[in-house]
Order: C-alpha cells, then sequence, then structure tokens
C-alpha cells in the first residue's frame, strides 16, 4: 500500500510542477503589459522537437486553446490571425518561462538593432553547432570575430561569379526538364536543390560541376552524395545533434540513429576534403578568392597565433557547414516556390517575359552573362523573389532572447515596456508580412507587381522601380548589424535562374484527365499551402505536381 501511495505522490507532483511553474511564469507576464496566452510544453523542448510532428494533430482537441502555441510551426499557418486577435505584441506563457511574440514593425526593427540587449539564445542554436561554432550561433567579440573574417568574399566580383555560375546550371536544369517531355517533372524542388549547391560549390568553394553530376554523385570510398548526406542532416536535424552529442533516446528508432551517424561522418569526410584541396593551392597559382580559401586562411592565422585571432578547426567545420545550410537551403526552397506560384498563374509568366525581352532581346540587348548591366534592370525578376520570401520565405520567425542578468525595456506605441532577464523574444516574420495593415487587404495574396511602381509611366518597363517597404516590415534577410552576408548572393542567383527559365520557356502543370484550368491551380496553390518547418519551410509534397516545360 506504501508503495502505491508513493507512485501517486510522484504522478501527482510530476502533474502539478509544470502548472505551478506556469502559474508563477503567468504572473512575472502580467506585469510586462501585453496581453498573455498559455502553452503547456515550452517551444523549444526536447520533448517537443522529437515528437512534435507526431503529436501536433491531437494539439486541437485541448481546452482553451492550449494546443495553439506549442513550437514554431504554427507561425506559418496562423500568419497574422493570432496577431488580429491578441495585438501585434503577445506573450507565450509556458513551464520554462515567457516568450514576447512581435510583429510590430517598428519593434521588429528596435530588437534586431540592439544586437547586445537581444542575442541568440545558445541552447536553441546548439544544433547547428554540428561542426563547430559559427557566425550565425554566437554572440559578442567571438561572433564579431567570424563576421570579420568570414564575410570578405560576399563582394560584387563574387556577385559575377555567382550570376554565371547561376545562368550554367540553369541551362543544365532546363535541359534536363525539357527531355521529360509530356511526362513532365515532379522532381522540381529536389533540382532546385542540387542547382543551389553547385552555385554555391562553385562561388563559394572554387569548385564547379555539371548540372547532372558533382554533388549528386558518389565520389571516392564515400558511402553517400555530398547532396544526400546534408540532405540528411538538416531533415534531422535535432536528431542530429543528439547522435553527435551521444544523447539519443533509447525510442530513436536505430536505423535512423545508423542514417544520421553516417550522414555526420560523410559529410564531414567532404569537408575536410575540401579543406584540403584548398591547402595545398595555397601559394600557387591555384589559389581561390573565395569562401573556402578564407576559412583556410583564417584556420592558418589561428595556427601561426596572429594576435586579431583566427579560426580553429571545429570553427572553420561549423562555419564551413552553416554557409552551405544558408547558402543552398534557403535559396533553392525560394526559387521552387516560386516556379509552383508562377506556373499556377500563367499572367505572372508573362509579366517577367516583357521584362526579359526588353533588357536582352533586339539589336541593343544585353548579353546573359552581362552582370553588370542586366542585373540591375530585372526588377520584376526580383519582384517575384521578394513576393514569394513575403509569403513562403524559409524564415518563418527570428528568435532572440534577453541578457540572463539584467532587465530590457522596449517601446511600443510611445509606452515603455520592461522585459525580464532570460525572456525569449520571436520576430514574427510570416505575421509581419501577412499584416493587412502594411500589406493591404490582399495580404495573402501573390502578387508581385506589389513590388513595382512604374513612376508615372504606365508603359516604360525602364521606368519601373522596385519598392522599398519602411524597416521592419519585411526581414528575410533579417534586419540590423546581423543581417544575412548572403543577401546579395541569394538574389542574384534567384533572378540569373528566374531570367534564364522563363526567358525562352514556360512551365505548365500537367491536367489530370478532365480538370479545369481554375482546378488546377487551386491544386497547384494547394500543394504549395501544404508545407512545414523543417529548419526552413518546404512544401511536403511537391512531387504531387508535374511540370511540363515548353519552349516559346
Amino acid at each position: 500500500m506504501a508503495i502505491l501511495i508513493s507512485i501517486a505522490c510522484i504522478l501527482l507532483a510530476v502533474l502539478i510542477l509544470p502548472v505551478v511553474k506556469i502559474g508563477r511564469v503567468y504572473y512575472q507576464a502580467q506585469l510586462i503589459g501585453f496581453p498573455v496566452v498559455v502553452s503547456p510544453i515550452d517551444q523549444s523542448s526536447r520533448f517537443w522537437r522529437l515528437l512534435g510532428n507526431r503529436i501536433t494533430p491531437l494539439l486541437k482537441y485541448l481546452p482553451f486553446r492550449l494546443g495553439q502555441f506549442i513550437g514554431f510551426a504554427h507561425f506559418f499557418h496562423d500568419r497574422y490571425s493570432m496577431h488580429k486577435c491578441l495585438g501585434p505584441i503577445y506573450i507565450i506563457v509556458a513551464p520554462g518561462g515567457i516568450t514576447i511574440v512581435i510583429a510590430d514593425a517598428d519593434v521588429a526593427e528596435d530588437v534586431l538593432s540592439r544586437r547586445k540587449d537581444f542575442i541568440k539564445r545558445r541552447s536553441m542554436f546548439k544544433p547547428l553547432e554540428l561542426f563547430g561554432p559559427n557566425v550565425d550561433t554566437l554572440n559578442g567579440e567571438a561572433w564579431q570575430r567570424h563576421r570579420r573574417l568570414t564575410t570578405p568574399p560576399f563582394n560584387e566580383r563574387n556577385s559575377s561569379l555567382v550570376w554565371r555560375e547561376s545562368i550554367t546550371q540553369t541551362k543544365g536544369m532546363i535541359k534536363s526538364w525539357i527531355s521529360t517531355g509530356c511526362e513532365g517533372v515532379s522532381k522540381t524542388t529536389g533540382d532546385t536543390m542540387t542547382l543551389a549547391l553547385h552555385v554555391l560549390t562553385a562561388a563559394g568553394f572554387g569548385k564547379s560541376y555539371d548540372f547532372e553530376g558533382g554533388v549528386t554523385k558518389l565520389s571516392g570510398d564515400h558511402k553517400l552524395s555530398y547532396k544526400d548526406a546534408l540532405r540528411a542532416i538538416l531533415s534531422n536535424i535535432f536528431i542530429s545533434y543528439l547522435v553527435k552529442s551521444n544523447q539519443t533516446p533509447a525510442y530513436i528508432p536505430n536505423t535512423t540513429v545508423t542514417e544520421v551517424g553516417t550522414a555526420l561522418t560523410e559529410f564531414r569526410q567532404y569537408m575536410e576534403e575540401m579543406i584540403d584541396e584548398e591547402k595545398a593551392k595555397i601559394g600557387t597559382a591555384l589559389a581561390n578568392d573565395n569562401l573556402m580559401s578564407v576559412l583556410v586562411h583564417a584556420s592558418e592565422s589561428d595556427t601561426r597565433g596572429d594576435e586579431r585571432g583566427g579560426l580553429t578547426k571545429d570553427e572553420m567545420l561549423g562555419n564551413l557547414f552553416i554557409y552551405n545550410l544558408a547558402g543552398h537551403d534557403t535559396t533553392a526552397n525560394t526559387i521552387g516556390y516560386a516556379i509552383y506560384l508562377m506556373a499556377s498563374e500563367p499572367r505572372w509568366q508573362v509579366w517577367i517575359r516583357e521584362e526579359l525581352d526588353s533588357v536582352f532581346g533586339g539589336q541593343t540587348g544585353l548579353g546573359e552573362d552581362d552582370y553588370e548591366n542586366a542585373f540591375p534592370k530585372l526588377k520584376r525578376c526580383l519582384a517575384v523573389m521578394y513576393e514569394t520570401l513575403r509569403l513562403y520565405g524559409p524564415v518563418v520567425i527570428i528568435p532572440k532572447t534577453t541578457g540572463a542578468r539584467t532587465t530590457t525595456t522596449i517601446e511600443s506605441n510611445g509606452k515603455t515596456y520592461s522585459v525580464p532577464p532570460s525572456t525569449t523574444i520571436l520576430v514574427n516574420v510570416t505575421a509581419l508580412n501577412s499584416s493587412p495593415h502594411y500589406w493591404g487587404p490582399d495580404a495573402l495574396t501573390w502578387r508581385p507587381d506589389r513590388w513595382i511602381t512604374n513612376g508615372g509611366n504606365p508603359t516604360g518597363i525602364d521606368a519601373e522601380e522596385m519598392i522599398q517597404p519602411p524597416k521592419g516590415q519585411f526581414l528575410p534577410w533579417a534586419s540590423g548589424p546581423r543581417v544575412c552576408p548572403g543577401k546579395k548572393f541569394s538574389q542574384v542567383e534567384f533572378v540569373a535562374v528566374m531570367a534564364r527559365l522563363f526567358r525562352q520557356h514556360r512551365a505548365v502543370p500537367v491536367k489530370s484527365e478532365g480538370e479545369s484550368e481554375e482546378h488546377v491551380k487551386k491544386r497547384v496553390l494547394g500543394t504549395v499551402k501544404d508545407s512545414k518547418l523543417v529548419m526552413t519551410l518546404r512544401m511536403n509534397h511537391p512531387e504531387r505536381v508535374k511540370l511540363v516545360w515548353e519552349e516559346g
């Protein structure tokens, strides 16, 4: 009997403890002054990271909307709806603490500009240090050192190389797609991943490949291709972290642990091979001036004891990994979304073709390799990117945290709010990008021409200009001191791909028997909207829509 009473007491304590914690945190949250909602599970808890996808369907049955605010994926599907009910800033209370969610452009810009007051929570970004600390995970002086050492290659000379390589890879990709004929292409997003990786390896690492080969093929004694190893890690990022740190729970299938472990070993070997190749080029005519060479030189500086500081081997590998992630995954997904959205409504293909004909057509037209003159003129192509990022950008939230020891303040609508130490701050990028207050009543409609103004000349494409929204409203590359260093890299790559794809071709969805044009459009848009957050946003089943690429 005593044993049963002991077990009952333990179970009761397990159930009551979270309630007590929530009550204490709720009291602190109310003192801040923003509306408060409750989540029974911490946003970034290990339990949620491992089992979130499995239990998400059950959350809708929790009373009082308790399942509405768990995890991060709901921010994409909710868009601005929660802020419409609760206001531009609200608080989520969970057993682990306070989370402030921001969809106010002025406050978002303020938070992102104060890198010392609002820092990155190391525990949240630890999975991104699989191979070592890097420019995306660090704070303070360490971040400054990494930023100083890794960003010099992102310059205009590199942009020209990105443009040329993007054109070359797109030629190979469109050739592959045309060869499928009327059957259509079902692996659009997989191919855009290959393209983006090849652009990165050429412009960043000095290794050029044909579209059909390179990162998709096995090399040497490897068990996985470069692309497959990286994809396995990114698709299982938290499990990869647990495997790497020997903390894998027993309920994770052995097959998954083995697959992830193999991917980690393989990808590290690929990175070390590239580093060894680059080291062998130092002091020779084959030496490069790119990201890989910068990382290697920074590592050599650390070995020599440079007083300004270099990079350790782990830091070099950590940065190489993070630039692989950020340098291809985000852009590749954006290109994939844009292609499907363009295919859903042919008038947008006609719209950018008008610009492409204006820039490249006729005797006075520019050559497609002329980056310096062509890129600035392709504003409609860039508008397609911006509009895709607005509604289907890879970054759903930008997480920050306040310092562990001091109270911080934020200003909203002329009022000052005190934020306690160790408070999580989430800049809700998806809500900012879909707010009717900033984007009008059609905020949820994908309409690229919202980014273009004609300067009072409705017939002149040359007179068109890009509209730049006020600071804080559009944050696909973040903002402030920690703005993404690859912003221009991604823009150049995207515009080059769009220009090459749609200059002489059009994308047409394959119809099912008896399917109308309107139904096809709904099916394509449904496929696009059926997306989930896996490190970055991606479609669940892009293969359900096949695209035929026609010339003309």
